[in-house]
């Protein structure tokens, strides 16, 4: 099967699910990539079936939804917001996702062509490990191969092919060799109050320029590795997407003035272009810059 010719025949069915960005996918030689953002009324949910094994990567949960996902043979699990939950659903086995409440959610299916990945990998996938569900578990390694793909998604620059085959190769050798003792998800602590309110002060007085993990990390006195998930565990999403917010409130303030152009905003708030701007901007706030401007001014 060449991979050209690999296509996962997913069929679902949803409700209450509604797009608030283009789907963006990839094409790689032995799997192919999505990356959505929905936005989930209460009691959303679906179900799903692909004739090929996949990964499905909880990245951002914002709001006040729980979700849960079930397969055919196991009880539902509570995903975690605060942490990437992952599962891996067999060829073939349906699941269902149930959202109870509202959120805005960001999630990364990546469907694996085993005979790519067995002429790539130069070796036989064991059968038994590919049959076997695992649904709402947490593996660190995994979490940083799935977040480094949608990042390369989401790039208006996306990185070369083998950059991207070899990270679905980690994380299939990764799957196939799981390591029990990170489930259940083990929680870090939370920020202490101060440093919580030290480091988003610090964020949103300088959103408009690149902050680096290092320098959040030394207001704190924590690595950057405890630093990141402490915060995440305090605020429900990581250090970058709540910049991405704070630069959003920021150019709210410069919309209200409708003499400014939006190309002028963007690049005042710290984003690359107007383009760039309305991306960002729709994902947090759900619709487009203009149009939130004409609703603050009409």
């Amino acid at each position: 099967m060449t991979a050209m010719a690999f296509h996962p025949h997913m069929t679902s069915r949803i409700e209450g699910i509604s797009l608030l960005d283009e789907l963006r996918f990839r094409r790689w030689n032995a799997a192919i990539s999505d990356l959505w953002h929905v936005e989930c009324g209460p009691q959303a949910g679906g179900t799903y079936t692909s004739q090929a094994p996949r990964l499905v990567a909880i990245l951002d949960c914002v709001g006040d939804g729980r979700i849960e996902v079930s397969s055919s043979d196991s009880k539902p699990q509570p995903e975690r917001r605060s942490q990437g939950c992952l599962s891996y659903i067999p060829a073939g086995m349906e699941v269902s996702s149930k959202v109870l409440g509202e959120c805005r959610l960001r999630h990364l299916d990546i469907h694996l062509d085993v005979d790519a990945l067995e002429h790539m990998m130069g070796q036989t996938l064991d059968r038994s490990v590919l049959a076997t569900p695992r649904i709402g578990f947490c593996d660190p390694r995994i979490n940083t191969l799935v977040r480094l793909l949608a990042d390369d998604l989401e790039s208006d620059h996306p990185s070369s092919q083998i950059y991207g085959e070899g990270l679905i190769s980690a994380l299939t050798a990764a799957l196939l060799q799981p390591r029990e003792v990170m489930e259940p998800q083990r929680r870090r602590g939370k920020l202490a109050p101060y440093h919580l309110r030290k480091s988003v002060d610090y964020i949103e007085q300088n959103c408009g320029r690149t902050i680096r993990l290092d320098e959040l990390a030394q207001l704190t006195g924590l690595s950057q590795s405890y630093f990141c998930s402490a915060f995440r565990e305090s605020t429900g999403m990581p250090p970058q997407q709540w910049q991405m917010k704070a630069r959003v409130e920021r150019a709210k303030s410069l919309l209200k003035d409708r003499e400014t152009p939006l190309a002028s905003v963007a690049l005042r708030v710290g984003f690359a272009d107007q383009a760039h701007l309305t991306r960002v901007f729709r994902k947090v706030v759900g619709t487009t810059p203009g149009a939130w401007r004409k609703e603050q001014i009409a």
